[in-house]
């Protein structure tokens, strides 16, 4: 235990050291993904619309599926888009993340380079749109006359758990996709059924109750219901859940930056 705490508190560290070129990269990023396109940096708030809108239709329109009295009369497209917010934030990490390193072979096997911060790279380019998107969000209350209430300030905190919780994942699963390439693969096919095992499109109380108990193990759950409270302002804030949330990313991201330091050193070898 001492050892892997040991080695997440190194892996912040060279955060910290390496924030220039964090930063650096992400700009760098950002401008490789949209460059050459007529759209643009506008792409990144289409396609996750585009994906809002489909859901929408399924869901609202052919399933009919609707939403409980404590959230007050909000529309279901409202209620669908502030649960579906952090879950396309986490599942854009967490798919990049097998091939973060693998993407920067030449720097690796070139020079001694701090490889932890290529899943940094990724995550800080998913906070931006992530921003971008909840901002735009919280404009779409406001003008349709919803307003918004103090429980607003928690998006912050699910957020930051959210974050360090895909980064976890990010640096186990960086990691072994060296070693086993099947690892980006089985990781899309693993997001896609967490996504509905998530009550994302459906409200927790339509899960059979024997299942309510498994499926408050997930923390995506937790997650997911954390930003409806704080961005509808329905529901109470719930800390136990919270707390669970913030006990899981920090085991992920022990566990994660456990194995990323024990595998680093064999990267260039393979790569």
């Amino acid at each position: 235990m001492a050892a892997t705490l040991k080695r997440l508190v190194h892996s912040s560290r060279l955060i910290w050291q390496s924030n220039y070129m964090i930063r650096s990269m992400v700009a760098r990023d950002l401008k490789a993904r949209y460059i050459g396109s007529l759209m643009g940096f506008f792409w990144s708030v289409i396609y996750p619309f585009t994906q809002i809108g489909l859901y929408f239709f399924v869901f609202a329109v052919l399933l009919k599926v609707r939403i409980g009295p404590e959230y007050g009369g909000t529309s279901f497209a409202l209620w669908m888009i502030a649960g579906l917010l952090p879950w396309m934030f986490f599942a854009e990490v967490v798919n990049k993340a097998p091939s973060s390193v693998v993407e920067q072979s030449s720097l690796i096997k070139k020079i001694v380079f701090p490889s932890e911060i290529f899943p940094i790279i990724n995550l800080s380019a998913a906070v931006l749109n992530h921003l971008i998107a909840v901002t735009m969000f919280l404009a779409v209350i406001v003008l349709s006359g919803h307003g918004v209430s103090l429980k607003l300030l928690w998006v912050v905190p699910y957020l930051l758990a959210t974050g360090v919780f895909a980064l976890g994942l990010s640096w186990l699963l960086s990691s072994l996709n060296v070693f086993l390439r099947d690892v980006g693969h089985i990781t899309g096919v693993i997001v896609n059924i967490w996504t509905f095992l998530t009550p994302i499109f459906y409200p927790r109380t339509l899960i059979p109750e024997p299942l309510q108990g498994l499926f408050a193990l997930n923390p995506m759950l937790h997650v997911v219901e954390g930003y409806r409270m704080a961005l509808l302002g329905k529901t109470e804030t719930d800390i136990s859940g919270y707390s669970y949330l913030v006990i899981v990313t920090l085991v992920a991201a022990m566990i994660g930056a456990s194995v990323f330091r024990r595998l680093k050193p064999s990267f260039a070898d393979v790569l």
